[in-house]
Order: structure tokens, then C-alpha cells, then sequence
């Protein structure tokens, strides 16, 4: 063999590696694609100031440590957990669940101004709502399950009201994500309406 075929030979070899290894990071970036979720719709359209009559401010909510992680935890069986490195939430859980609330809060509160931390509130608030998820249980086929002890507490000093919600919702279609997300942001739903309840017969029976 020449000289000049085996210098042809190694500059082919070298060659066929360097593209090797620049097919590398493409393939781990497929592997790698994360896909990021969001309990929360789009708020309600605030109400003008002469609209608004009293103030709710919903904290951000005390959740299992099991579930309160960046990443997606499925319920896999009675005794194992998931966490999806690939499937994550765009903010702290406990952020979005009282995110959530509040959306849901504010459509089915007529004449409240409803806030969560990260709005505000500017001033001490009418109404402040806690929220402590107790267990929380999301599957991509069974859906999700959640329960809820939450107060409301008045700054004007009546006496606080308190409840506990337990709500189940399926996924549809089961096996997705974004179907199991979706499921989860259903029992906010349910949740957001005994607090809705509480609050407006205390509102109205105060009038």
C-alpha cells in the first residue's frame, strides 16, 4: 500500500468518527425532549375598581413531599411511584394548584378581586384562602384523585370557615399526559367550587 493510500485510509477513519460522535448529542437531544405542564387556564379579565366589591387572596397551597418536585410523579401501583424527568410542571406544583383555585375562583365569585402571591396582594386582603393537598394521586390511565383541607379566613375577625374536598376525575383518553394534567385540573375545579360555596353564602349572609 502507498503512502498516499494510507493517508486516504486514516483521513476516511477520522472522518467516519468525527461524524459519529456529532450524531451523539442529536440523538440524546431526542431522548431528551421535555415537555412542560401548567394546572392553571388563562385567568379571567380583572374587574375595573368601581366592579369590585371584596378581595380574595389564595396562598400558595402545602402539598405532599412525594409530589412536590419539577417532574410529573405517577401513580404506577399501590406502592410504586414515577417521576417523569421527561414531563414537568412550568412552575412549583404548590404555586400552581393555588394558581388553579384562584382562576376558578374568580369566575364564580361575583365582585371579588381575586389574587395569588405572585399578583399580590398589594393590601391586606378581605378573604385569605389556604389550601393543604393531603393526597394527591395522578395516573395516566386511572386519572387523578385529590383531597383537600382549606380555610378561609376573614380580616374583618368572624370566624374562619373550614372544609375538606375530596374529588376524582378521569383521563380522557387515558394514557396520555396531557389527558392525565388535565384530570388533575378537574378536581381543582371541584375543589375551587366548596371554597366558591363557603365563601358566598359568608359574603352574602354578612350584607
Amino acid at each position: 500500500m502507498t503512502a498516499a493510500a494510507t493517508t486516504a485510509r486514516v483521513i476516511a477513519a477520522a472522518t467516519a468518527a468525527a461524524l459519529g460522535w456529532l450524531a451523539i448529542p442529536s440523538a440524546c437531544l431526542r431522548s431528551t425532549e421535555v415537555h412542560y405542564y401548567t394546572l392553571a387556564s388563562k385567568g379571567p379579565a380583572g374587574l375595573p375598581p368601581a366592579a369590585v366589591r371584596y378581595t380574595v387572596h389564595v396562598a400558595p397551597a402545602s402539598v405532599p413531599e412525594a409530589v412536590d418536585r419539577s417532574e410529573l410523579v405517577l401513580r404506577i401501583s399501590a406502592t410504586e411511584l414515577a417521576v417523569e424527568d421527561g414531563h414537568r410542571w412550568v412552575e412549583p406544583l404548590r404555586t400552581g394548584i393555588a394558581r388553579a383555585v384562584a382562576d376558578d375562583l374568580a369566575r364564580q365569585l361575583e365582585g371579588a378581586l381575586v389574587s395569588t402571591s405572585e399578583e399580590g396582594p398589594k393590601n391586606r386582603s378581605d378573604v385569605e384562602i389556604t389550601i393543604d393537598v393531603q393526597h394527591l394521586d395522578v395516573g395516566l390511565a386511572e386519572g387523578a384523585a385529590i383531597e383537600v383541607a382549606w380555610t378561609a379566613r376573614w380580616a374583618d375577625g368572624r370566624p374562619p370557615r373550614t372544609g375538606r374536598s375530596f374529588a376524582r376525575a378521569r383521563s380522557a383518553p387515558p394514557g396520555t399526559h396531557d389527558a392525565a394534567v388535565a384530570a388533575c385540573a378537574a378536581t381543582l375545579e371541584s375543589v375551587a367550587d366548596d371554597i366558591a360555596r363557603s365563601v358566598r353564602s359568608e359574603y352574602l349572609s354578612r350584607r
